[in-house]
């Protein structure tokens, strides 16, 4: 067996923590020749277990949707996967505890084509790929999580032949690394819904592959990226919440990119979010100027007999104008009841 399907079954239990052998099953796992593990879609529990790391033909992972926790345990060797997939998890810890970028950790099995075509999101849709095109793709999917950190500063250096990187919905803070633009065949790549911080490295503008591109919802600032290559086809979209980002598109003058962020949809959220704008604030602030608005008028009429004679004065003008203007517009029936009253 070397292709292992099981998404979408409603599998449930947990996995246990740490290796665990079982007794009477072969725990030499270098015999093993799975080289592809689907368990997404499922109700799967615990922590990622250890014995995943030591399959040495696995290339193509997908765990994501399930309701996974913890940190990685051991940290996937980038050399060997084509696709790992463990998105819409409750999975924590740093990227840089997640991932090996040591060339020597493994190697990456060359199967020819599987069986099945593997679902994975890029470009913020969800794609099936098979036959050549799965070949040929090299994707890391660990949005919708808990990780928190950095991202790894040389994390581009390792990673030239990824067509998709996805970071999204996580809590990621610090600076993006420079060294992303290295990426150089990456198609996809999302960085949205952190706490990334500091300006957008300009080096990025030399992904000449790149077809998606999104850092929205972050606390980035400066310039964005110059118009040329493929950034010359992003929209406002890309950076919309960054109150601090100043960008500039053909149909408007250069100007902050500033949205109110939506909550996000997960049932089991209950962070808040972490938004720009606290809006019980705004509107307790809102209403408190409102009535201090009131209460200098009033202050004013009351110690200004003058303003308060043409303050009644222009109420009354304007009450009496609106009556006549009903007057002259409502149907006759209606004029009656009125000229009556």
């Amino acid at each position: 067996m070397t292709e292992v399907y099981l998404s979408r079954n409603h599998l449930g239990g947990t996995f246990t923590e740490g290796e665990h052998e079982i007794s009477g099953v072969d725990n030499d796992y270098s015999s093993y020749h799975i080289s592809v593990l689907d368990l997404s879609h499922n109700h799967l529990r615990g922590t990622i277990p250890i014995w995943i790391s030591k399959l040495p033909r696995l290339s193509y992972l997908l765990l994501n949707n399930n309701k996974l926790y913890g940190e990685v345990l051991v940290p996937f060797c980038l050399e060997q996967f084509k696709l790992i997939a463990i998105s819409h998890n409750h999975i924590s810890g740093h990227i840089s505890s997640a991932i090996n970028a040591n060339r020597s950790c493994g190697v990456r099995s060359d199967d020819g084509f599987l069986l099945e075509g593997l679902e994975f999101v890029t470009k913020t849709q969800l794609h099936t790929y098979g036959g050549t095109l799965l070949t040929l793709m090299v994707g890391l999917d660990f949005s919708d999580n808990n990780f928190t950190g950095e991202i790894p500063p040389k994390l581009g250096d390792h990673m030239s032949d990824i067509r998709a990187l996805n970071l999204s919905y996580n809590k990621l803070t610090g600076p993006i690394p420079p060294s992303l633009s290295r990426m150089f065949q990456i198609e996809s790549l999302d960085l949205s819904r952190n706490n990334l911080s500091g300006v957008i490295p300009t080096q990025l503008t030399e992904l000449t592959s790149l077809a998606s591109f999104s850092v929205a919802y972050n606390n980035l600032s400066g310039m964005c990226p110059q118009r040329v290559a493929q950034f010359a086809t992003f929209d406002e979209t890309s950076y919309h919440g960054n109150p601090f980002l100043c960008c500039t598109f053909p149909s408007q003058l250069s100007k902050p990119i500033f949205s109110l962020p939506t909550s996000r949809d997960r049932d089991d959220d209950d962070d808040g979010g972490g938004g720009f704008i606290d809006m019980e604030s705004f509107y307790a602030s809102s209403g408190v100027a409102f009535i201090m608005v009131l209460l200098t008028i009033a202050s004013v009429l009351c110690i200004n007999p003058y303003w308060r004679q043409t303050w009644f004065y222009y109420v009354g003008v304007a009450a009496t104008n609106f009556y006549y203007f009903l007057v002259d517009h409502l149907p006759v029936p209606v004029k009656y009841k009125v000229l009556k009253l």
